[in-house]
């Protein structure tokens, strides 16, 4: 770098001004800042040195002949086919402490604000290594694109008869598995081959007697490889992420592709799963802080599901599920998007209603008045908890808003109470295995599964009925198929 941040690359900047710069201590190291110097010789291609101290940079590569052609030929493809995007040899990138062999950033087009590092590696190195690297780049934002010297990189068993298998490193296998592919580059022809499909077939040889299998990897389709020129970026609609693919080639990875897409999936929720805990985090003990401890326990009670668990979203359950809380996931967009006192001022209501539910609930259900039990019948105790009930309730008293929902239910039960409380009565001195199949022929609606049921439990079926007309003409049924029921009453249906 000069002093006012200009890039220069070694082996393509003007010779006599670099060193006219070097000369005067004015060229400087973009990882460390240190003094560097310009060196060009007969011999070596031109480079950088430090004058009196040396710095690593992450991915560091000795910079050799097949790796300069590498790096060229995927610059060249590059710039042919991104030419509005910038484009430069060997940058720095000061937030991963990495320098891209050639880096991409767009300005304009469908990959506008999208950051691309090109690697071209020509000697060998662990999948440890890669993965470092690898994940350095998606931290700071940079999708990173591999080319590996197909030389010294792609190679095939010496068994008889499996020729074209495959021998893959632990390297190879890395990278397919993290970023869906693997591209190779033959360097005397230019020419890529993209791994995205293998197969295995087993082999049985009979060695000192004993049949022994081996298994063989091959890739299905035997010929993968294109010219450079003919491959294009495809971008994923959902996600800002890329692939290299083909025409001749691209039917064929589609199925690969989609293994990508469903890598991109797992992240995203990895991501967002990560980002609400860590916004929890803060949330909860601010709550608690703030309201008190009841009032945290019950916001907690909210955001947790039916195990209890505090997560983002359950993601087997669809959208469209009836299951499918929105008001709740509202909710939890608005712990990710807002501040922890935004989110309290905003839904401090929702959590003081819930509050009060649980105690109403509870006189509820200690009330002997007949409307009240046709609510705790109607109303589970873990409703009370959920948001979207919570968000119709509004500012209504737990009574006001169930009296409200449950009116018709109400008035059936009330009916019958009022009017037929005897009849109701009379029901409990029977055994109940007998009334319940009677009833059943009448209505299954009015069966009860109280195991000592009272005039009340058989009142409380009522709810089910659509009238007073249909409570009547039961009522009428109860009385002539089990109150008045004479088994002798019936004429024999003698078989002749």
């Amino acid at each position: 770098m000069t002093e006012d941040n200009k890039s220069l690359i070694a082996t393509i900047c003007e010779e006599k001004s670099t060193r006219s710069l070097s000369r005067a201590d004015k060229l400087f190291c973009p990882n460390c800042g240190g003094l560097v110097q310009y060196n060009k010789g007969k011999i070596r291609s031109s480079y950088f040195s430090h004058k009196s101290v040396e710095c690593e940079y992450i991915g560091s590569e000795p910079e050799t002949a097949d790796h300069r052609k590498g790096k060229a030929l995927l610059y060249d493809w590059l710039k042919k086919n991104f030419p509005t995007a910038y484009i430069e040899y060997e940058v720095h990138i000061p937030q991963s402490g990495q320098i891209a062999d050639v880096y991409v950033r767009h300005k304009e087009g469908k990959f506008t604000g999208m950051t691309w590092a090109f690697e071209f590696q020509h000697s060998n190195i662990p999948a440890t290594d890669w993965e470092l690297r690898h994940n350095l780049y998606e931290s700071v934002g940079i999708q990173d694109f591999w080319f590996f010297d197909k030389k010294t990189f792609m190679k095939f068993s010496g068994a008889r008869d499996h020729t074209d298998a495959r021998r893959r490193s632990e390297l190879e296998k890395t990278v397919y598995n993290k970023t869906g592919f693997v591209y190779f580059m033959d360097l005397e022809s230019s020419k890529v081959t993209i791994d995205f499909e293998f197969t295995t077939r087993t082999s049985y040889s009979v060695i000192h007697g004993k049949k022994r299998p081996q298994e063989f990897t091959y890739h299905d389709p035997k010929e993968h490889s294109v010219e450079l020129t003919s491959l294009r970026v495809r971008k994923s609609v959902d996600f800002e992420y890329s692939a290299l693919v083909c025409d001749s080639l691209e039917v064929k990875m589609e199925r690969r592709l989609r293994y990508v897409y469903s890598l991109l999936v797992r992240k995203h929720r990895h991501e967002l799963e990560k980002r609400y805990n860590a916004q929890l985090r803060i949330l909860l003990p601010l709550t608690i802080d703030t309201y008190g401890q009841e009032f945290g326990k019950r916001l907690k009670s909210l955001l947790s599901d039916v195990n209890g668990i505090l997560s983002y979203r359950d993601w087997y359950i669809d959208e469209e599920d009836e299951r499918f809380d929105k008001d709740l996931a509202d909710l939890k967009e608005d712990i990710l998007n807002l501040g922890a006192e935004e989110f309290l001022i905003k839904h401090k209501q929702l959590v003081d209603v819930s509050l009060r539910n649980v105690q109403e609930y509870e006189e509820l259900k200690e009330s002997e008045d007949v409307s009240f039990k046709v609510l705790t019948k109607e109303t589970y105790a873990s409703s009370l908890t959920n948001v979207s009930f919570l968000k119709a309730q509004g500012t209504s008293s737990l009574k006001e808003f169930l009296l409200s929902k449950h009116h018709d239910k109400v008035v059936l039960v009330e009916y019958v109470w009022q009017n037929h409380r005897d009849t109701l009565e009379a029901l409990t001195k029977w055994r109940r295995e007998f009334v319940n199949d009677k009833l059943s022929e009448i209505n299954y609606r009015l069966r009860t599964w109280e195991q000592k049921p009272t005039a009340l439990d058989y009142a409380m079926e009522y709810r089910g009925l659509h009238s007073v007309v249909e409570i009547d003409d039961s009522v009428q049924q109860i009385k002539d198929k089990i109150l008045n029921y004479n088994p002798f009453s019936e004429e024999p249906d003698w078989e002749i």
